[in-house]
């Protein structure tokens, strides 16, 4: 039985890589972007966002669907661990500083980068500070190291609930 299912699964797994190898690069980034983190794509704008990863300058790239930087903002807050992007529907981006893959940060936040900085050279920010309630030890114990994030997201709930339940 184990044989036939390995056998089933075998077929499955090489059928449904028929595409591989087809892929075609569309542009090669700039070398300032060392270490893509987080992307993000905000509404009305014609810009792709992304940010390095941490050790990397507190910088915002704005670039365009070639992969040429258009725009760089400094980002007037350190690059502890900038892990990802997100946007919300006013254009505003924000900048997950929360990486903590030992559990030793005291200091996560989330760092909201308001729209209006988007078309200058430096950003001042808003700092959301948040903690995980449960984790009382800096570093807790190895079984317990599961404080980290490394991706999230805005949900829009406004065309949610705007639509009529019937």
């Amino acid at each position: 039985m184990i044989k036939k299912i390995a056998i089933i699964f075998s077929v499955f797994l090489i059928s449904s890589c028929h595409n591989f190898g087809q892929l075609k690069v569309v542009a090669d980034l700039s070398k300032k972007i060392k270490e893509v983190s987080g992307t993000e794509v905000v509404l009305k704008s014609d810009l792709i966002w992304m940010i390095n990863d941490s050790g990397n300058k507190p910088i915002l790239f704005g670039l365009n669907e070639k992969g040429e930087i258009i725009k760089d903002i400094y980002i007037k807050s350190k690059n502890h661990d900038w892990e990802d992007l997100t946007s919300d529907e006013k254009g505003n981006i924000y900048i997950g500083d929360f990486g903590n893959n030992q559990s030793t940060r005291k200091n996560l936040r989330i760092l909201k980068v308001s729209k209006k900085y988007l078309k200058k050279k430096n950003a001042e920010v808003e700092k959301i500070e948040f903690e995980y309630e449960n984790q009382h030890k800096f570093p807790p114990k190895k079984k317990e190291l599961y404080f980290d994030s490394e991706a999230f997201f805005t949900l829009r709930t406004s065309s949610i609930y705007s639509q009529k339940v019937e």
